[in-house]
């Protein structure tokens, strides 16, 4: 009986190949489209998984307010990890790390690497990083001692054994030797720790002291218990208030810090990424949404077509009825229908998601391979998801076809009115998700468009910027006065970061007013040329001199110190001043670090548009660590050669590797690039899988109607008469399905919008805009159909009246 089944389910899909190839490829791309997304999504929330302490191990962020100003940042001072080791004994032990830049060097070889992490020795305690060479209890054990990842060790000594071997690393100051103590394996794709080299803590003169403040590092800590993180902090805000006194700490002001689940930090922290950025979980449920919402459109696809055709299908269940046929056993044979239909587009998913990988890789910016959908699990839930389909895209046509009566079907009474109303409501349904997948990709490209193009208050364009080290430091002059002999070069200039993103924190108040609290600033040490370089507007007062910086670096003492500060609008205004009434008056930001305002510069971005800008005050400061080459654009290749000759001329033991601004720049929005790329391609797969249902739709509704259309070509219709007739149907449900979806995608993406300070607004426009697209690419599928019907030769549709 199977094998008949069988046999007659195989027949009847070869007969029908055009339904048949439109339902095996509709989805073939929804379950392609899934088996990416998944992937994406099953990487994202897979992060630190493989740290066999994970439930124990807790990220510390700091959260301090100043004159209820509040900020949250993943660094902490040297002192919380030993600090809270002696105070709680809830804390096994903990770690201290810190990402730096620098040179390595091993003979002939010298490489600039971006991921040189110095760690105390517990590193391999806390971590499940496996060591594949060397003691994980003494290998970071030690100043001057470096652990290699396995390919950053190939990389220099290529199959020879490191252990033991010398490397020489400058990290900002200069070269000095490390002994290499072991190879590790290279960090996992969902770790959000990544080095390729990692040295010991005790390396740093930081190691030497324990502050509160000075906060550069990130700190983990590992529980003797996976319970113990809720407990310990709610002990952690008490003990810190004991840490300051009443002066420092007065009125709404504090510091304490935030224990974070290690698993938690990648996608639930409102904290940045230590290490990398941190990913969204709101990007999580908008792909898993996506995924689900194109293949449900595939669904909706084998639905419709398979019940439209209900009334071919209907003698064949009525002889089989009348030859005794069970209902359950025509359910049986057209779910297996179904079965047969999605295990052949399951195959050909599995091959198209192989196909296009390379590509899906680019565009979500992550690196997956074919084997991960092999793993037997992963096998296991792909044959699931194939039964689900099965049923979800078979189960209504099936139970339709089953039900039929046989003497109402021979006799030709056969009504399919609701089958008719069901299969509108799917059209309706399936392009109500095409219209919310098109406005919410014109929304969120606009608002890439918007960002790109809004004024910064500084220039990003043509901007070089060049790592520094204490040996450019030390030749900045003779650097300035190299690269300013080539014409493109327009300024240079040495701060402490670019504009595009600046961490520094500082505290800042009247100097006439030596009682209050210190308020809550950004700050940037910049030298003469940096507003120049720039492009900074000032709304007061005059720019910095090089006398201003030199006497803001006094050679005989700090005391001596006078500084010429360059605070933004925001600043001033929160030191209740106008720009013009603040030139001249004193300020102080702690320390030796007094003067008076030079001058005002008009607000900029200096962080991601997500947030609103702040107070920042520019002072002039040599502790630079990165140069900034100005550049008019005109002939790039050769001033990079030119610039590079200058480079190795003046520091030769420092490769010549550059970024440019705008670069930098992009890297705050990642995130949201990644996801307009991913919304643009499947908004398109959306549109086809779409178009695909309803071109079968149109050409079975054409088909039926041949008769109809020969006889009204007779009386005289115009093609464009019946082409009308055909499609208005189909257009109605399309115009109906934007009007659905328009409010749900207006919700979503002002939720969506929200995260962002500076923002586009929701235009009409946009949803007008969809609607013609959504309208257009209907019409087109339909027409096709009906300019065929409409130009056939009426004689031959109605030889057979």
């Amino acid at each position: 009986m199977l094998r008949n089944y069988l046999k007659i389910a195989v027949r009847n899909l070869w007969r029908n190949k055009t339904f048949s190839g439109i339902n095996v490829i509709g989805l073939s791309v929804g379950l392609a489209s899934c088996l990416l997304l998944f992937m994406y999504i099953t990487h994202e929330l897979s992060y630190d998984d493989f740290q066999q302490k994970a439930d124990r191990i807790a990220r510390v962020t700091m959260e301090y307010s100043m004159e209820g100003h509040t900020a949250k940042i993943p660094q902490t001072g040297t002192k919380v990890a030993p600090e809270f080791g002696r105070q709680f004994p809830e804390i096994e032990s903990g770690v201290r790390l810190i990402n730096r830049d620098g040179i390595v060097s091993n003979g002939d070889q010298q490489f600039s690497e971006k991921r040189i992490v110095f760690a105390d020795s517990a590193f391999f305690n806390l971590f499940s990083f496996r060591l594949i060479k060397g003691n994980p209890q003494t290998a970071l054990a030690g100043p001057n001692l470096v652990v290699l990842s396995e390919t950053t060790a190939r990389k220099y000594f290529g199959t020879e054994n490191p252990v033991g071997k010398n490397l020489r690393i400058n990290t900002g100051g200069s070269f000095r030797d490390y002994s290499v103590t072991g190879v590790v394996n290279d960090c996992p794709a969902n770790s959000q720790i990544k080095y390729d080299l990692l040295t010991s803590f005790m390396t740093l003169p930081a190691a030497k002291s324990e502050e509160w403040y000075s906060a550069n590092y990130a700190t983990y800590l590992l529980l003797r218990k996976p319970g113990d993180i809720a407990y310990l902090q709610a002990k952690v805000p008490g003990f810190m208030k004991t840490q300051f006194s009443k002066e420092e700490m007065s009125g709404s002001n504090y510091l304490t810090y935030n224990l974070e689940p290690l698993r938690r930090v990648h996608l639930y922290s409102d904290v940045e990424g230590s290490f990398e950025p941190n990913g969204d979980l709101t990007y999580i449920y908008i792909f898993g949404s996506i995924a689900l919402l194109i293949l449900l459109i595939a669904c909706v696809n084998y639905v419709n077509l398979a019940t439209s055709r209900a009334v071919e299908r209907a003698q064949e269940v009525g002889v089989r009825k009348v030859m005794g046929a069970m209902q359950r056993q025509l359910f049986g044979q057209f779910i297996g229908e179904s079965v047969i239909v999605t295990s052949i587009a399951l195959v050909m998913a599995l091959l198209m998601a192989s196909l296009t990988l390379p590509l899906f890789n680019t565009l979500s910016d992550r690196q997956f391979s074919v084997e991960v959908w092999f793993k037997p699990e992963n096998l296991l839930l792909l044959l699931g998801v194939g039964v689900v389909v099965s049923l979800i895209a078979g189960g209504y046509p099936a139970l339709v076809l089953a039900r039929f009566q046989p003497i109402r079907v021979l006799k030709g009474h056969l009504k399919t009115a609701g089958a008719g109303q069901f299969r509108k409501a799917l059209i309706v349904f399936q392009f109500a998700i095409t219209a919310f997948l098109i406005i919410s990709t014109l929304l969120v490209r606009n608002q890439l468009t918007f960002i790109q193009k809004k004024k910064l208050g500084y220039s990003k364009d043509h901007v070089l910027m060049l790592p520094v080290d204490k040996q450019v430091k030390e030749k900045i002059r003779s650097l300035k006065s190299e690269f300013r002999q080539s014409a493109d070069v327009q300024q240079v200039s040495m701060a402490s970061e670019s504009p595009v993103f600046i961490n520094g924190g500082y505290g800042m108040r009247r100097a006439n007013r030596p009682d209050a609290n210190y308020k809550m600033v950004a700050g940037l040490q910049i030298d003469e040329d940096f507003i120049k370089t720039v492009g900074l507007q000032l709304v007061a007062g005059r720019d910095l001199t090089q006398t201003d910086v030199e006497q803001a670096m006094h050679p005989d003492g700090d005391s001596l110190n006078y500084y010429h500060f360059i605070p933004n609008e925001s600043a001033v205004k929160e030191l209740g001043w106008t720009p013009q009434q603040a030139i001249g008056q004193k300020i102080d930001m702690g320390g030796n670090r007094k003067g008076e305002i030079k001058a005002v510069v008009a607000d900029f971005h200096f962080a991601s548009m997500k947030q609103k800008i702040g107070p920042l005050i520019l002072f002039p400061e040599m502790g630079g660590e990165v140069l900034l080459v100005k550049l008019s654009g005109s002939q790039l290749p050769n001033t990079l050669q030119f610039l590079e000759r200058k480079w190795r001329s003046l520091i030769p033991d420092r490769p010549f590797s550059y970024e440019f601004m705008d670069e930098e720049f992009n890297k705050l929005y990642v995130a949201e690039t990644r996801t307009g790329r991913i919304f643009s391609v499947f908004a398109f797969l959306s549109i086809f899988l779409a178009c695909l249902g309803l071109f079968g739709l149109s050409a079975y509704t054409t088909a039926q109607r041949t008769k109809e259309i020969g006889v009204r070509k007779v009386l005289g219709a115009s093609v464009f008469s019946i082409v009308g007739l055909l499609s208005k149907d189909f257009l109605k449900l399309v115009l109906i399905a934007i009007v659905l979806a328009s409010p749900i995608a207006w919700y979503a993406m002002s939720q969506w919008l929200r995260d962002f300070a500076y923002r586009i607004d929701i235009d009409w426009w946009v949803f007008a805009l969809a609607g013609l697209l959504a309208v257009g690419i209907a019409l087109l599928t339909v027409s096709f159909q009906s300019i065929k019907a409409a130009l056939m030769n009426p004689v031959k549709s109605l030889r057979a009246e």
